[in-house]
């Protein structure tokens, strides 16, 4: 459910959202070249990523539903599992920065954990710890590079939302039909689940319900977000007019400005 319903539902809409918003004013340039826009606070960036991190022992372990009874073990696992996951999509990304940029960067880097935790939530109560970190270092490359790819589509994501949670989370429910162990598969759920087309006789049942419903997540959500945000745009209440978006929200609909971005008071901008 972690990886479809709560994460390819919201990078599916957020995918929709910003391609019917249309990209920040001077995202890209005349020629359609992106322009990089520095983030105001990357200590925030990874404060709130660490935040998230741990915010995944309550959502991925409490999803045992219970302790009693040698669900205990479960989510002792479960936790292993998603720790290893966020460390894989880390070090995907760090590799992939390394590879376009020669550098680190903190960004991606974060992006990166995040997209291992969404990938891992789909099967890491039945996968074994080494393929939870398969799972979230093929996560973070999906990842990283889905999000260069929706910039060169024009469609500004100033989070990378969609390939966090929309490309991680389909590439977690491909991997949660193709990792589960029948002994893990049997001790989460029943003899009766099947199990990953990676083992022997399993067949490929579970990998083919994942599809399916990651599929129909999306196919869902696009349509959804289409229709409110479409009418949205249509009713002319979507987008703020060129003059506040210059000016800043913070200014123009809260009466302060957030940040002293060129040493000015808000009485001078």
């Amino acid at each position: 459910a972690g990886s479809s319903v709560v994460h390819m539902v919201g990078g599916c809409t957020a995918f929709v959202a910003a391609a019917i918003l249309g990209p920040r004013i001077g995202r890209f340039d005349a020629d359609g070249n992106l322009k990089e826009m520095t983030p105001h606070n990357s200590a925030f960036i990874g404060l709130g990523t660490l935040l998230l991190w741990f915010g995944w022992y309550g959502f991925n372990p409490g999803s045992t539903l219970a302790l009693s009874g040698g669900f205990v073990l479960l989510a002792e696992k479960v936790a292993v599992g998603t720790t290893l996951a966020a460390s894989g999509g880390g070090i995907a990304a760090i590799l992939m920065c390394f590879m376009k940029n020669k550098h680190v960067d903190l960004p991606p880097l974060c992006n990166g954990i995040l997209a291992g935790l969404v990938a891992v939530c789909s099967g890491v109560a039945v996968s074994e710890p080494w393929a939870c970190w398969v799972i979230g270092f093929g996560a973070g490359i999906v990842e990283f590079w889905l999000a260069i790819a929706i910039q060169k589509m024009k469609i500004d994501d100033p989070l990378d939302a969609a390939a966090v949670h929309m490309g991680a989370g389909f590439f977690g429910m491909i991997c949660g039909g193709l990792f589960g162990t029948r002994i893990n598969t049997t001790a989460a759920y029943s003899e009766d689940q099947p199990c990953g087309a990676f083992f022997p006789g399993c067949g490929g049942q579970q990998l083919g319900v994942n599809l399916l419903a990651a599929v129909m997540v999306l196919i869902w959500s696009m349509s959804m977000g289409a229709i409110v945000f479409g009418a949205m745009r249509l009713a002319g209440v979507l987008r703020i007019s060129a003059e506040e978006e210059h000016e800043g929200l913070d200014i123009s609909h809260h009466g302060g400005g957030a940040y002293d971005m060129d040493g000015k008071s808000p009485e001078k901008i």
